[in-house]
């Protein structure tokens, strides 16, 4: 992914080559763990994906807990500026710094993220892979509807999410994003 010792220490990545202890649980082993901290500093969540090529399991294991419940990485969140929204944990290392993700492609009013950004009104750059277009779509209404101003960012032709670029290729994509209207969204909606 091009990451270098940096990026290590910014994002606290860690390994595990503990077995579970107890039958049932999961096996952390294998993959590369990447915390999450709340406003407070403490730990709320982290992701774990396997890193090895030949891998015959699911690549992403996380902790069992509700998503819409969280802030993933709270803690460098700044409510008063642009926050560039991605999917997943590992397009977040490709982004500019005040970026948190959603942890899937679905998000909604229901989410601890979506309430912190309405009450903030902090800007968006929706930034969602190409293959979930519809639902960045959707989620780009539900924020206008709110009131949040919202960007949206096309990546090219061939790249298949954030996580894909090269370090720094990001900005340019951001600076180009669009800003959106709700008569954008109409006219997108009626080109698909």
């Amino acid at each position: 992914r091009g990451l270098d010792e940096a990026d290590l220490w910014r994002w606290k990545m860690g390994i595990t080559t503990e077995a579970p202890t107890e039958k049932g649980e999961q096996d952390y082993r294998f993959r590369v763990i990447v915390p999450s901290f709340d406003v407070n500093g403490k730990l709320n969540f982290f992701s774990a994906r396997a890193f090895l090529p030949d891998w015959k399991g699911a690549p992403y294991s996380n902790p069992t807990m509700k998503r819409e419940e969280l802030v993933f990485n709270e803690l460098n969140i700044d409510w008063t500026k642009e926050l560039t929204l991605v999917e997943g944990v590992f397009d977040l290392m490709k982004c500019n710094d005040n970026a948190s993700c959603i942890l899937g492609s679905s998000f909604d009013p229901s989410y601890k993220l979506f309430q912190e950004i309405v009450t903030h009104q902090t800007p968006v750059l929706l930034a969602l892979d190409p293959d979930a277009r519809n639902k960045a779509l959707k989620i780009a209404k539900a924020l206008l509807e709110y009131g949040v101003t919202v960007r949206f960012l096309e990546l090219p032709p061939g790249i298949k999410d954030v996580g894909e670029l090269k370090k720094g290729e990001f900005t340019q994509y951001a600076e180009r994003a669009k800003l959106m209207t709700m008569e954008d969204f109409f006219q997108m909606k009626l080109r698909e």
